[in-house]
């Protein structure tokens, strides 16, 4: 497999990058190295955002329209058709998600892209609106130079569809993707320049910490996109927040799953193990906390380990893989530590199946106990089960601690299981599945609780990266 250089790219041009503290790229399935960790340099960086900026007040981009903006962005959706298998491997490697799974969201690139596109093209570059004078327009404007910051656990998916919508919308970006998953990215920055996208409208920068904090917190960055842990989104938005910079985080949540007294036992340990494993366990709106009647606990943990049992856990370049490692070995470790620390509190850990010995593996584990209290989401092939006395107990656990995102519930009875989920502090409630995909096309949801600032859904992620501006001839006669 060719592994792309880790380069900073400014002003469409590519250029090196410093080597970041001894640490390495690794293999997530034997542990192996293969690549050094770079980092774009604190001048690069300046560069980078110097150059967004440079692009947003000289408005080139934001000139062309929508209708001249669109042409750029359908042949990168195609330059991203062609690169699809490529990429797939890169994120499989990345991020430890199976390959299978890594295919699907790189073959859909293009049409993110595309749908985009077709988006902010019915939309317009203004709107006419009713008044009794005539003439007042209602036009979407880009804040100014922007930050993607993007997770690891999907690498391309999230670097598309957020330089999808940024740019669409006539806003400069500046990428940071993960430490642990950049290859892809490097792409996607490259396939722009390849393209002739104008100078400045795509930068990218690599690093940790201290590159994300002086790209959040430069006055000349003036919107935010990130998608990531909660402590990180906290970070940003203290460092952001003197310069009143827009903020979209989509965060963690400790997701919880209500198991009703009806529920069918087999069907929903099969759909909560899928939510659960999907991604390898590194999902951000995955079930994470199984809640169910206490009479129900003993049969449901069966079931849920006969579907555990069932998982394939291999590499995640295999195509038959169902699960596969931890993106890198602190994920691991931090996994590891959730475990021990409520066992500690009491609860039981069931290990379900045998993970491979080399690797960031993460054997599938449940663990059942009466007190599940955990400040940082479990972000892994780990369920937790507690019991409920009553719907109104179940609910008010449900509603407790690090929450927000999603939330599920099953039950036969489907009115009953609407009545429970829409008590659930989440953006989104699906009844009887754990898919990845949205219930429908006009899907929306906020992220509640600590679990981010905005929200997602189409419409919500073009809506912010542009303010509103209006104009037009004030009415005559007015009595103030």
């Amino acid at each position: 497999m060719n592994l792309p250089e880790l380069t900073t790219w400014i002003d469409g041009a590519a250029e090196p990058s410093e080597l970041a503290d001894d640490t390495w790229l690794h293999d997530p399935n034997t542990g192996a190295q293969l690549a050094p960790s770079r980092s774009s340099s604190t001048a690069q960086v300046d560069r980078a955002i110097a150059a967004a900026h440079a692009a947003h007040v000289d408005g080139e981009w934001l000139r062309l329209g929508v209708a001249g903006r669109a042409p750029f962005l359908l042949a990168l959706a195609d330059r991203l058709d062609e690169l699809a298998a490529e990429i797939a491997e890169l994120d499989a490697l990345n991020s430890g998600v199976p390959i299978s799974v890594t295919r699907l969201f790189a073959g859909s690139n293009g049409d993110t892209i595309r749908s985009a596109v077709a988006r902010a093209v019915a939309l317009g570059d203004h709107t006419v609106l009713a008044a009794e004078q005539g003439g007042v327009q209602l036009h979407r404007v880009p804040w100014g130079a922007t930050a993607l910051i993007m997770p690891w656990n999907a690498p391309s998916a999230m670097a598309v569809k957020k330089l999808a919508y940024a740019l669409v919308s006539g806003a400069p970006a500046v990428m940071k993707p993960s430490p642990a998953s950049p290859w892809s990215a490097l792409l996607i920055a490259a396939a722009t320049a390849e393209l002739g996208f104008p100078a400045g409208v795509v930068n990218l920068v690599l690093g940790g910490a201290a590159v994300g904090n002086q790209l959040v917190s430069d006055p000349r960055i003036r919107a935010i996109s990130m998608t990531g842990s909660t402590p990180t989104g906290r970070a940003i938005a203290a460092a952001a927040g003197p310069n009143l910079t827009r903020l979209r985080l989509e965060l963690g949540s400790n997701n919880a799953a209500i198991v009703l007294q009806d529920a069918d036992l087999s069907a929903a340990a099969a759909s909560i193990v899928s939510g659960a494993m999907k991604l390898s366990g590194q999902w951000c709106e995955a079930p994470r906390r199984v809640i169910a009647p206490r009479e129900l606990v003993d049969p449901l943990v069966e079931a849920l380990v006969t579907a555990m049992s069932a998982l394939r856990i291999g590499s995640s370049l295999d195509e038959q893989t169902e699960l596969g490692p931890v993106a890198f070995e602190g994920r691991k470790l931090e996994l590891e530590h959730q475990r021990e620390a409520l066992r500690a509190a009491g609860g039981v850990v069931i290990e379900v199946g045998a993970a491979p010995a080399d690797g960031w593996f993460f054997a599938p584990t449940l663990v059942v106990g009466d007190t599940i209290d955990l400040d940082l989401e479990i972000f892994g092939p780990m369920l937790t089960v507690q019991p409920a006395d009553s719907v109104t107990h179940a609910i008010d656990l449900a509603n407790a601690g690090h929450v927000g995102l999603a939330g599920y519930v099953f039950g036969q009875d489907e009115s009953t299981a609407r009545a429970v989920g829409i008590q659930l502090d989440a953006g989104e409630i699906k009844i009887n599945g754990t898919s990845v995909l949205d219930l429908c096309a006009d899907s929306a949801q906020s992220f509640f609780g600590s679990s981010g600032i905005g929200g997602h859904g189409d419409a919500d992620v073009l809506d912010f990266f542009s303010g509103k501006r209006i104009i037009g001839t004030d009415k005559p006669g007015l009595p103030l």
